[in-house]
């Protein structure tokens, strides 16, 4: 397939963009980062995080059709207040369904409908893919829209450390309401107060500029399975969907089982790690775009193998500093591994037409994310217990295939 050229309105003023970051970032750790974790406490097993995973990768990929069409026709400013409007439906949709399973909870001799617990796993799933779709797919378009043909390392270092700082804010913000009586009353308000300021402020400050310039055709998940290059770029969207949410959602869950399913102490070693993880990607945002070679993507690569090696071992009767050592590696692994690989990325995206390239990769990825997770649901729904049990073999599953990354290169190499 060749794809149509969609180009992008350079945005040389970063406020905007930074704006975004900084109140999603906040808003995505109140919540919406302990989605898995958070659901656990109200009766999900694996079984239904898997479900809840397809569901949110099937509603992204339907969403991705509508997003086009709307940043095609929208203004940057109406783009950005929808992607808010989207996020408060997720917490409205959230808090609804756990006050109904914690109603069902209360009843005598009951507890939670293996149904309705699908059910909800299915609905919300749908609101957060869509979340997902429309908030992922602006913030990778502004940031392509703002990086030149050299910085591309440097730009995703300094906004991943950017981040890092709002999101993990709101995570230990977070972690500290979950633990509180009225904590999803301080949810609402914070995220009602942040949403309304947002819109308001953006309201006043943009005016009617498009970012998507081009009229063309729109990408398609049809027209994405018809998609090669050189660059292995295909084989690489589809492993990706697997490894989106084993990061997001099943390492968290193991996270949350390690300190003993307290929200404060997992936030708390969230924030701990993040700290680490900011001071990683300064000593390498600058040094990245100069390690041009395919041996330091490779050896990024072997390194993210070895982070799910470790997590595949990762155990809480292991000695505090043991503990400790295994989650930075785990995190230095990891960073530095999407540090290249979203380097190596966003350099391919601005030679291979710009946001066709970054909607190709969502399609696919997505589209593997529901059918992998779909499968997996069903296969744990097969078995009694919560599914726990099966984490060793999952990550020792993913620290094989993730060695498939290695098939990603530059023509030129």
């Amino acid at each position: 397939m060749k794809i149509n050229s969609a180009s992008l309105r350079r945005l040389d003023e970063p406020l905007p963009f930074y704006s975004f970051l900084a109140a999603h970032s906040f808003l995505i750790g109140l919540l919406p980062f302990y989605l898995p974790v958070f659901l656990w406490g109200h009766g999900f097993k694996l079984a239904d995080v898997a479900l809840l995973i397809a569901a949110t990768g099937a509603a992204f990929t339907v969403s991705l059709d509508f997003w086009q069409k709307a940043a095609k026709k929208l203004s940057k400013r109406d783009l950005l207040i929808r992607t808010f409007v989207i996020e408060a439906l997720l917490v409205g949709a959230l808090l609804i369904a756990t006050f109904a399973l914690s109603a069902s909870d209360s009843e005598p001799a009951s507890a939670s409908s293996p149904a309705l617990i699908a059910l909800f796993a299915l609905l919300l799933g749908a609101v957060s893919g869509t979340y997902n779709a429309w908030f992922w797919t602006t913030q990778r378009t502004l940031f392509l829209a703002m990086t030149a043909a050299t910085n591309t390392g440097r730009q995703y270092g300094n906004f991943q450390i950017f981040v890092t700082v709002f999101l993990k804010v709101g995570i230990l913000i977070g972690g500290l309401l979950l633990d509180s009586d009225y904590g999803r009353f301080g949810f609402l308000l914070l995220n009602l107060a942040i949403i309304t300021g947002m819109i308001v402020w953006y309201k006043k400050s943009l005016g009617e500029e498009k970012l998507v310039l081009s009229e063309g055709a729109n990408v398609s998940l049809l027209s994405s399975f018809n998609y090669r290059d050189r660059c292995r770029s295909f084989a690489i969207f589809l492993l990706d969907g697997i490894f989106l949410f084993l990061e997001s959602h099943f390492w968290l869950l193991s996270l949350f089982l390690v300190v003993q399913e307290d929200f404060s102490s997992l936030g708390l070693m969230v924030v701990a790690l993040a700290l680490f993880f900011a001071i990683t990607f300064y000593l390498l945002k600058n040094t990245i775009d100069k390690l041009t070679g395919n041996s330091v993507y490779l050896v990024a690569t072997g390194l993210y193998a070895l982070s799910w090696l470790l997590r595949a071992y990762l155990d809480a009767d292991m000695t505090r500093n043991a503990l400790l050592i295994s989650l930075m590696m785990i995190t230095f692994c990891s960073s530095f591994f999407r540090l290249a690989f979203n380097k190596r990325f966003f350099d391919l995206a601005r030679t291979h037409n710009n946001t066709d390239y970054l909607l190709v990769k969502s399609y696919l990825s997505q589209f593997v994310l529901a059918f992998f997770y779909g499968v997996l649901a069903l296969a744990l729904f097969q078995f009694a217990g919560d599914g726990t049990e099966y984490f060793t073999a999952i990550y020792l599953f993913a620290a094989v295939l993730s060695i498939g990354y290695a098939m990603y290169r530059i023509p030129e190499e």
